[in-house]
């Protein structure tokens, strides 16, 4: 069953490169998230919206710790930027800090703005 992808996550999906970018598939329609936002997961990650903020990617060990932190509705809120490379590993950036994650001992760090 096939998964329609579309509005201001459909322009970001298609941006990132559809199905062949690392998000993959959808596996979900597009649901809602906490304050007013909209989220809709994929095979490889899961693209977020909130107006105040934006529409960002979140993936792998970074989406896990920020889950397990409280996600959209925690303390760290919505994504303000999609993933991006640092020396050593990658980050991504909410609304009240950001979360590091290092390749070298596979860990994350979140850092509270």
């Amino acid at each position: 069953m096939g998964f329609e992808v579309k509005g201001t996550i459909g322009d970001h999906y298609n941006e990132a490169g559809g199905a062949s970018s690392p998000l993959g598939e959808p596996t979900s329609e597009e649901l809602d998230a906490p304050n007013g936002g909209k989220y809709q997961e994929f095979t490889g990650g899961v693209i977020y919206f909130n107006l105040p903020t934006g529409t960002y990617t979140v993936y792998g060990e970074i989406r896990k710790a920020w889950e397990a932190d409280g996600g959209a509705g925690g303390p760290l809120g919505y994504p303000t930027s999609d993933e991006q490379d640092i020396e050593g590993g990658k980050i991504s950036n909410f609304e009240h800090g950001s979360i590091s994650y290092s390749i070298a001992d596979n860990a994350t760090t979140i850092n509270r703005a």
